[in-house]
């Protein structure tokens, strides 16, 4: 496999996303509609057999994203593993417990993440169009545990959610279930064992923008600046204590003409390019090649090679997903 190839099958390009319109069992509930949801790398916890998924490898984690106008809600949920979210335009209200009784707004920049065992929700509040990446911890994320009101509330709409996660498009073609095969509602008794937060119990969860606070970083060079963000352990922010998972999150600040030099890690590597053109060179087995990350282009970092980036123009932002709460120091290229 050419080093061209992998970087053909490892980058997806923001504008090049497509979205899937039904892919969770509230996709058409009304108030819950008119949202768009991304499989960027694996498929996520999408319950739809008919998604699209960009990259189906996964990298230890899963990397999807969420689009949707303001007021449209996705709606209350669960997962078994990480989720962790990344806030790319617009401002979204997050809210959970079980009635979603708790609430924070975060904006541009803004990540949370979110503990296990919580219900949890989302929409996008204000005027603009809201769109945020999502990181969620496994190779396999286990899927989705929807709240009763939920399931109750799709009914009437030609979405079933099966017992065995899968959901069935009865607009799109696929017969009507026996309510045998359902997926049950969750009783009172499972419901009281689901956790809640209070907003300052959720607060070492949140690593807003304006707070990012810069580490004693791996490159000591001008215009670089260096960020340790959720479950990496230079960071001052908490991480999922209650889960397996390893995934954590740094980032780099580059100034205009500013670069990081060639190196390469242990861990396996996603970079989300947020802000600015970044030129990525890489190196496998000896070959070379280098391409341009636009904003919101996301690129999954070839096993073993190595890469260095510079910033072309203006300041640019480049998140790393590492596949490790506890990353290994750079690796000699």
């Amino acid at each position: 496999m050419t080093l061209q190839y992998q970087i053909n099958s490892n980058l997806v390009r923001y504008m090049e996303l497509i979205p899937g319109t039904s892919a969770f069992i509230d996709a058409r509930t009304p108030g819950s509609d008119l949202k768009d949801n991304f499989c960027i790398i694996g498929a996520g916890v999408a319950e739809n057999s008919r998604q699209h998924v960009h990259i189906r490898e996964t990298a230890g984690f899963n990397i999807g994203a969420a689009g949707q106008p303001p007021g449209i809600k996705n709606s209350l949920h669960s997962h078994y593993t990480a989720e962790l979210f990344v806030v790319f335009k617009g401002q979204f209200r997050f809210y959970w417990g079980n009635e979603g009784e708790h609430e924070a707004v975060l904006s541009h920049g803004d990540i949370i993440s979110i503990p296990t065992n919580l219900f949890r929700g989302f929409e996008v509040v204000g005027r603009d169009y809201g769109f945020m990446y999502s990181v969620l911890g496994g190779d396999n994320s286990g899927g989705v545990v929807w709240h009763p009101s939920v399931i109750t509330g799709s009914q009437g709409y030609g979405l079933y959610l099966k017992a065995d996660g899968t959901l069935v498009d009865t607009i799109d073609g696929d017969p009507v279930p026996n309510e045998s095969d359902l997926m049950p509602l969750l009783t009172e008794e499972e419901l009281s064992k689901f956790d809640t937060y209070t907003a300052e119990q959720m607060m070492p969860f949140v690593a807003l923008k304006k707070d990012y606070r810069e580490v004693s970083g791996d490159f000591d060079k001008p215009g670089v600046k260096q960020f340790a963000l959720t479950g990496h352990p230079s960071s001052s922010y908490d991480f999922q204590v209650k889960s397996v998972d390893d995934v954590s999150i740094m980032a780099y600040e580059l100034a205009e003409g500013a670069s990081i030099p060639v190196h390469k890690r242990s861990e396996k590597q996603v970079l989300i390019n947020f802000e600015g053109d970044t030129l990525l060179n890489i190196i496998q087995d000896g070959d070379q090649a280098q391409f341009v990350l636009t904003t919101g282009d996301v690129f999954s970092v070839p096993d073993g090679a190595s890469y260095s980036l510079e910033n072309l123009r203006g300041t640019s932002f480049t998140y790393v997903v590492l596949g490790s709460d506890q990353p290994d120091t750079l690796q000699d290229n």
